[in-house]
């Protein structure tokens, strides 16, 4: 199959080795990351690039510039170790959730 000319989303992910397990495991990280930023004691950076999905976050009281992340980062051209990366992203973003449910401090 040729990238010049995809024929859907999925073929794209198919020839690049992206596995469904993943692509859902990243929809429910974007998910995660709105619902915690909405709840507003954590701020949550979930950011997409040709490279991977890197996730950072912190106090949302304080400023990302001053306060120690937490930060976590996901390959996905790296097969053997991107569902464990991305897992680990959604285990973060769920515990932030479960930890904000009071809302901002």
């Amino acid at each position: 199959m040729s990238l010049q000319t995809p024929q859907t989303i999925t073929e794209v992910f198919t020839a690049h080795g992206i596995q469904t397990p993943f692509v859902v495991a990243h929809f429910q990280c974007q998910e995660l990351a709105l619902a915690v930023n909405l709840q507003g004691k954590y701020a949550v950076l979930l950011e997409i690039t040709q490279h991977g999905v890197f996730c950072e976050s912190w106090e949302a009281a304080h400023n990302a510039q001053h306060v120690s992340h937490r930060r976590y980062d996901c390959f996905y051209k790296k097969a053997d170790t991107a569902l464990t990366e991305i897992m680990a992203i959604n285990d973060r973003l769920t515990a932030l959730l479960h930890d904000s449910a009071g809302g901002a401090a």
